[in-house]
This record gives structure tokens, C-alpha cells and sequence, in this order.
């Protein structure tokens, strides 16, 4: 089989969606979720002052303009011709692997799951090293993509304790990092 053959043969897990399909459809779902969370903010404590937005102003603000960004994108999507959107450059197939992004979805799953019985620290790394380790892996040696998989994994834990627990006051089911950061 030429190089050209083994290219344009699909893999069996590969997902092939019409790119202006996967636009509308993931679109119009985010709109449908901003317009539910907009009407939640009626919910909010009305405001206290005369004057004073109260506490839904700045929620309501924010999702408007996502709603206005949602609107114009459902509108290019539905009134401007497909071959104008293939003129722009765009592809016209979204290809991904629908294996792979089962997989992300069941390793986000697990660790919302796992993370008070195991801790913040070792799931964190445990997801990342999931995520990272299997793309690493094509670049570099298998012991390679382990160790930078590791140390990327490390690095963005501290980072993500740093910002979470001290800056901002999260409380996270932590197992050992307290007893060693600040």
C-alpha cells in the first residue's frame, strides 16, 4: 500500500462529522445552556440598594455577550452557503477518533469521581498523565513521554494547588501536599 493509500484510509475509530454540522449542532447547544443559566439569574437575590446592579448584573452581562457570539455564529453557520465557508479555507470534514474522546470523557469522569477518596494531587497527575503520555508517545521513546508526562503532570498540580488552595481560598481533598506546601 503507497504512503498516499495509507493516508486517505480511515481508521476504524475515526469520526467523520460535516465540519458546518458539528458547528450548528455544538452551537446551538452551548446557546441552549447560556439561554438556561441567563434564566437561572432570575433566581439571584434582587438588589439590596437603590442604585446597585445586585448580584445577577455581572452573570447576566457575561451571557448576554456569549448569547450575542452564539447568535452570530448559528447565523454565519445557517445564511452563508456551504461553498463560501470551503472558499474561506475551511475543511469540510471535522475528522477525530471517537475512541479517543470516549476515553477522555470516562478519564474526566473518573477523576471528578476519585478525587475525594484519592486526593487532588494524585489524580491530577494520574488525568494528566493519561492525557499527555499517549500524544508524547508518537515524538519521543515510551520512557520519555513517561518522564516528561510525569513532570508536566507534577508541574501543573503545584500550579493548580497554588491558584486553588492558598490564592483562592478553595478547599480541595488534599492527601500530602498540605503538609508540604506553605
Amino acid at each position: 500500500m503507497t504512503e498516499e493509500k495509507e493516508k486517505s484510509a480511515a481508521s476504524p475509530y475515526e469520526l467523520k462529522v460535516p465540519m458546518r454540522a458539528a458547528v450548528l449542532t455544538t452551537t446551538a447547544l452551548i446557546l441552549g445552556g447560556l439561554a438556561f443559566l441567563y434564566y437561572e439569574t432570575y433566581a439571584m437575590q434582587p438588589p439590596y440598594e437603590p442604585g446597585y446592579p445586585g448580584d445577577a448584573f455581572f452573570p447576566r452581562l457575561a451571557l448576554g455577550f456569549s448569547i450575542i457570539w452564539a447568535v452570530i455564529v448559528l447565523g454565519r453557520g445557517f445564511f452563508l452557503p456551504p461553498e463560501a465557508q470551503a472558499a474561506g479555507g475551511e475543511e469540510p470534514y471535522l475528522r477525530g477518533h471517537w475512541l479517543e474522546f470516549a476515553s477522555i470523557v470516562v478519564f474526566v469522569y473518573l477523576y471528578a469521581v476519585l478525587l475525594e477518596p484519592i486526593g487532588f494531587e494524585i489524580m491530577t497527575i494520574v488525568l494528566m498523565m493519561c492525557l499527555l503520555v499517549p500524544r508524547m508517545r508518537v515524538e519521543s521513546a515510551p520512557r520519555g513521554a513517561l518522564l516528561l508526562g510525569f513532570a508536566l503532570s507534577f508541574v501543573t498540580m503545584i500550579i493548580l494547588y497554588l491558584g486553588l488552595v492558598p490564592m483562592l481560598k478553595i478547599p480541595l481533598p488534599l492527601k500530602f501536599l498540605p503538609v508540604y506546601i506553605l
